[in-house]
């Protein structure tokens, strides 16, 4: 296998981000945000893709979440911007949930993909 392709890593517990919460956590020198939109686990970056502020900190109003400093705001679902000042949108991650645990896919090195 050349070059590297995506797995699953453990972030958390699912009992770790409470119904209408988000958490932060990091994961192989990146930053994550967990939303628990009624029991609906989201995964997106962790850092707001204009000055880097951590999202964790903004408000999460149903499915918009708006950055603590600057005040832009992003569609949960899938990371549009909604207004401004971002110009970029959020990464939105594919996962899954297993016996409590909840998993996000992301890439894997040669070396991780290979002992998965």
């Amino acid at each position: 296998m050349e070059g590297s392709g995506l797995a699953y890593f453990r972030l958390c517990a699912i009992k770790d981000v409470p119904a209408g919460g988000m958490k932060q956590f990091d994961l192989r020198d990146k930053e994550f945000l967990v939303v628990n939109l009624k029991d609906q686990f989201l995964c997106l970056d962790g850092r707001c893709t204009h000055a880097g502020a951590p999202l964790a900190d903004g408000i999460l109003e149903g499915g918009i979440l708006t950055c603590p400093w600057h005040g832009s705001r992003f569609n949960i679902m899938d990371g549009s911007i909604i207004n401004g000042p971002a110009k970029n949108p959020l990464n939105v991650y594919t996962s899954r949930i297993e016996e409590g645990q909840l998993f996000i896919e992301i890439k894997a090195t040669e070396s991780e993909y290979m002992t998965l």
